[in-house]
């Protein structure tokens, strides 16, 4: 890069080429925030615990949301990601009760049976490749749908989804970091598929939206006081953001379970007795699957689907110590807060007994789901989703990498977290390899 690039642009172009290396360079092993510059703006990279409580939590009135963020506005509208003030905040407390322990249980039923129509499916392709994001794309489309909707999805609705979901994630991803996006504007081959795939999103938001049921439906007072617009804009926010969550982790954590057999053999004894019956899963006993739940969870360290948060100063302030200027972009990074050598220990690698009836090493140092007010809503869902698919996984199959290692594997640092495209993994029956040894 010429110093006049270096002069004008600062620090973007690197980002820009490759966001997970350069925050990784940048940010681990960094005991303070890095000061940054992207442009004409100031930034700043989050990735210490103290300093992730000051902007999430402490002195959250001080941050508003990032101008990256206004970038997804026109897919998600005013949705739960993008709004703030009163418009987030009803939205919320309408759609709270949905998430807890209770409101979610017939939609995880439903959730759970997809699992189980999927293992079926698999079970009828043994020996096949089996490609990880089609595959999980295809079941978190699924689960989220039932989950949070209580809507089953016919084939073609969700590959049309599924269509959907690729296409504005990798046409966010393109232009997130633009200093000025014209492109946008313009009629361009990208810019038509963006727009297809909005509409693909609004056509399933006005179809479940006739009759609401399960979050939909408690988002009728919303509705009384802003329109039908909020139906369009959550619908299509909180299927993105499931699908993107449980979709790209349960990638990551059926590839590692397909390079860890020993992972596997220490689960497959709790996931026998959850699936005793060869039926499909009920949600009550997912609450009593630590070892699953400690593959989740570090799956979640190493792989946050949202792996940076955006945020402003709204004023000239400090973080951690560090002075902060009024209109800093503020990046927080969960990626590299999990990878901090002095917070975890061999922090590169997939190792479950780390969260084993175990807390994370300190207040702030895990947020998979974000922290304060704006944490992921649906983080509680997410969990038990991925839960279930690891639990069928092991239960039923053995897993066979065919992608090389793990470790040789970079996902995708976009508008979220992606798995490499070409991740897959080969099935075979339990019952049949018992048989031929």
């Amino acid at each position: 890069m010429s110093r006049l690039q270096t002069a004008l642009l600062g620090d973007l172009p690197a980002f820009v080429a490759d966001p997970i290396r350069f925050v990784e360079e940048h940010a681990i092993g960094s005991a303070q925030p890095v000061k940054l510059r992207f442009g004409p703006t100031n930034a700043m990279l989050v990735a210490q615990p103290s300093a992730v409580r000051d902007v999430l939590v402490d002195n959250r009135d001080l941050f508003g949301k990032g101008a990256e963020q206004a970038r997804l506005r026109p897919l998600f509208g005013e949705g739960m990601i993008t709004a703030s003030g009163d418009r987030w905040h009803g939205a919320r407390e309408a759609t709270k009760g949905s998430f807890n322990a209770s409101g979610l249980m017939a939609g995880l039923s439903m959730a759970l049976r997809c699992v189980a129509t999927e293992t079926a499916d698999l079970a009828a392709h043994v020996g096949e490749i089996v490609p990880l994001p089609a595959l999980m794309a295809r079941l978190g489309t699924r689960m989220a749908a039932a989950a949070l909707f209580h809507a089953e999805i016919d084939e073609e609705t969700t590959e049309k989804l599924c269509d959907a979901g690729r296409i504005t994630h990798r046409r966010l991803s393109e232009t997130m970091w633009r200093i000025v996006d014209l492109d946008m504007l313009l009629p361009t081959p990208k810019n038509r598929k963006f727009r297809w795939a909005i509409k693909v999103f609004e056509s399933f938001a006005e179809s479940i939206g006739k009759e609401p049921k399960g979050v939909l439906e408690a988002l009728a007072p919303l509705v009384s006081s802003h329109g039908k617009q909020v139906i369009r804009d959550e619908t299509i926010t909180m299927l993105v953001a499931g699908v993107e969550t449980t979709a790209t982790a349960a990638c990551w954590l059926a590839y590692h379970l397909a390079c860890r057999p020993d992972i596997v053999a220490w689960l497959r004894p709790e996931a026998d007795s959850a699936l005793a019956n060869h039926c499909s899963m009920e949600p009550s006993v997912l609450r009593n699957m630590p070892r699953t739940r400690a593959a989740v969870q570090e799956i979640l360290r190493l792989y946050p689907s949202a792996w940076w948060f955006a945020r402003r100063a709204l004023a000239d302030t400090t973080i951690d110590g560090v002075p902060v200027k009024k209109g800093t972009s503020i990046l927080v990074s969960p990626w590299a807060l999990h990878r901090q050598p002095d917070l975890w220990a061999s922090p590169f690698e997939f190792d479950p007994m780390r969260f084993f009836n175990k807390s994370p090493p300190e207040k702030f140092s895990y947020i998979p789901f974000g922290a304060g007010p704006r944490a992921c809503i649906g983080q509680h869902l997410a969990v038990a989703e991925l839960i279930a698919i690891a639990a069928m996984l092991v239960s039923a199959f053995e897993l066979q990498a065919l992608s090389g290692p793990v470790e040789q594997l970079r996902p995708f640092g976009g508008m979220s977290l992606g798995p490499p495209p070409g991740m897959a993994i080969r099935l075979h029956m339990r019952s049949q390899l018992r048989k031929v040894a």
